[in-house]
């Protein structure tokens, strides 16, 4: 049975370096819970002295920039691939970022995972892919719901990025 993730609209990266900030633009509409709610380009303001000069942002900032700020409340870490190549990534029920190398494209890359098949071994999941239509224009992607394997994240990297929600406990 798919979630109600699915009915929010994806998000289109307005160029082809700004996947993470599409993805973060998602990611915040699905996880709510007291974190802000900006668009786009709002998070392309805010984080702008951190990226390169194409607008990409680099995965190392990423990891240090993003935990750090306490609006986002969200915790992220690097995993080896190699420790998921026949088992589960470690994603929960919230949607999750994902940081890899895109495997036909070339190159690092964002998305969105959610609807992680709760089946033992399962390997499938829908993401909230910002590239799209590829090529597309930049400024009039729309972004689409995709249905993938883990393996087509893990298939060219030798590590993926995961960012997600903070989980707090209050006493």
């Amino acid at each position: 049975m798919a979630s109600a993730y699915r009915t929010i609209p994806p998000v289109g990266q307005t160029d082809q370096y700004a996947c993470w900030a599409a993805c973060l633009t998602w990611w915040l509409k699905a996880v709510k819970d007291g974190r802000p709610s900006w668009s786009q380009m709002q998070i392309i303001a805010e984080y702008d002295k951190y990226c390169d000069q194409n607008g990409g942002f680099p995965p190392e900032k990423l990891l240090d920039v993003w935990p750090k700020d306490s609006r986002l409340k969200i915790s992220g870490g690097v995993f080896p691939t190699s420790a998921y190549r026949t088992g589960r990534l470690p994603l929960g029920e919230k949607p999750v970022i994902i940081g890899f190398n895109y495997p036909t494209i070339g190159g690092s890359h964002m998305n969105v995972l959610f609807d992680y098949s709760s089946q033992m071994n399962a390997r499938n999941l829908t993401a909230m892919e910002p590239y799209f239509p590829y090529p597309g224009q930049d400024g009039r992607r729309t972004g689409a719901m995709m249905d993938r394997t883990v393996d087509f994240y893990i298939k060219e990297s030798r590590n993926i990025i995961l960012f997600w929600p903070t989980v707090t406990f209050s006493g």
